[in-house]
């Protein structure tokens, strides 16, 4: 994809509203993520969960989305002129995407399965709409120029 990119930049010079465009891109595909509990599902939350969560009024409702200033509510994005980025602020954020070990996190009262929020695998590759919604930006972008 960088690659493609780089073409992409030396064709066209601007690339700044591809980023941006890209950007939103990326927040959206995390805002699907959240709204369909993953792409593909996200591992059911365990009893211990489901118990505090039902005591505190919680549950039943979506697997990542507890409170108004949780996770979902935290997603940012940033473009530059040759790179787009989405993410969280929340110190968690990374644990909920690959999960986590109690025997790593002690204050964990269990192991947490990774739940890609975000568009993409735990080695970086995107989804496979976020792949295509991009490439879409890109050749689009590249079309315009080229009618320049």
């Amino acid at each position: 994809m960088q690659q493609t990119l780089n073409k992409v930049e030396w064709a066209i010079g601007d690339l700044a509203p591809l980023m941006r465009g890209i950007a939103a891109e990326l927040a959206s595909q995390t805002e699907q993520n959240f709204e369909n509990e993953g792409r593909p599902q996200w591992a059911e939350l365990s009893e211990a969960t489901i118990e505090r969560r039902s005591k505190n009024g919680n549950w039943p409702g979506q697997i990542l989305q507890v409170s108004a200033a949780g996770l979902a509510a935290s997603i940012t994005t940033h473009a530059t002129d040759s790179s787009a980025l989405v993410g969280s602020n929340k110190p968690y954020a990374a644990m909920i995407q690959l999960g986590g070990q109690q025997t790593d996190f002690p204050y964990l009262w269990g192991d947490v399965p990774g739940r890609p929020y975000l568009p993409m695998d735990n080695e970086g590759n995107l989804q496979i709409q976020t792949e295509e919604a991009i490439l879409t930006l890109a050749f689009d972008h590249l079309e315009k120029g080229a009618r320049i």
